[in-house]
């Protein structure tokens, strides 16, 4: 994979492409300093029948929720369309031979200038679909079950605590996987204070118990996933009805079947959680697979 970068000025409305090696952020960036910024990731599938964006608009859709809950512009569509549909003719012109990559693009406050006024600052860049990533998809992840501190649907009295906003703050989502990974694990389960599974750090779950897909109500204190509801989108057509419930760390264990959920991931088997074995449905992740690649 080639290494472009693409600089947003949202204010102007423009773009350039330059080198990932190459880039420079401020460290006056808020982003860099203060984490005050958005970001997605999408899946890019490469196939016989063209170039699909998985779950484009959904990821967009959230892009600006999140901005309206940080108070960012809200993004321009146009103009983050044309950002990756240049990414994409990049990477594509230089590797003729790719089936898959991720594009992460993100949205800064930027920085505070001598008068006091802010321009915010934006950025996309490719990343791979590299090993540890088919690794998760072929043999599933094991997982570790964290406090996450705060009770389940507290965001509905503190949204200053910006529940649900996909930002740039990923300090505590990546101490908890490398306090997974010193216990052995390959994930975390953040649950609630008061018992209520939430999400992984950088994925949803949804469990199978029965004819039932369940995964957590966003509102309960998680990030509305986008692969989570493409797969239930498809549920009907699997056989499976498709519900958002509260779960507790027992639901998760005796289940007849637990994936971890996202973007770049598609679908892993949880095959462990806590030390406990659960089952695995090599058949539906199979399938899960199918569907977010497809998009």
């Amino acid at each position: 994979m080639t290494d472009p970068l693409i600089l947003v000025d949202p204010t102007d409305a423009t773009f350039a492409l330059t080198e990932l090696a190459a880039a420079q952020l401020p460290v006056t960036d808020l982003s860099a300093h203060r984490g005050d910024g958005i970001f997605e990731t999408v899946l890019v599938s490469v196939g016989e029948d063209g170039i699909t964006v998985v779950s484009r608009d959904r990821h967009f859709a959230r892009f600006r929720t999140s901005a309206s809950a940080l108070d960012l512009p809200d993004p321009d569509p146009v103009l983050w369309d044309r950002v990756i549909d240049e990414l994409i003719a990049e990477v594509t012109a230089a590797d003729a031979t790719i089936a898959e990559f991720g594009i992460r693009y993100a949205l800064s406050r930027g920085e505070v200038g001598a008068d006091g006024t802010v321009r915010p600052r934006g950025w996309a860049f490719p990343v791979p679909v590299d090993e540890h990533i088919h690794t998760a998809r072929a043999h599933g992840v094991t997982a570790v079950s964290l406090d996450r501190g705060f009770d389940a649907y507290i965001g509905s009295k503190a949204p200053w605590l910006l529940i649900g906003a996909k930002t740039l703050s990923y300090a505590v989502n990546q101490a908890a996987g490398r306090y997974a990974g010193q216990r052995g694990a390959d994930e975390a389960l953040f649950v609630s204070h008061d018992g209520i599974v939430l999400e992984g750090p950088t994925a949803n779950i949804i469990i199978r118990r029965g004819d039932r897909l369940l995964t957590p109500d966003p509102a309960a204190g998680l990030l509305s996933g986008t692969t989570q509801r493409l797969i239930f989108d498809h549920a009907e057509e699997l056989g499976l009805r498709a519900e958002y419930a509260d779960l507790s760390l027992e639901d998760v264990k005796t289940a007849d079947g637990a994936w971890y959920v996202s973007s770049m991931r598609t679908a892993a088997a949880l095959r462990e959680l806590d030390g406990n074995a659960i089952a695995v449905d090599d058949a539906l992740t199979t399938r899960f697979q199918e569907i977010v690649q497809v998009g």
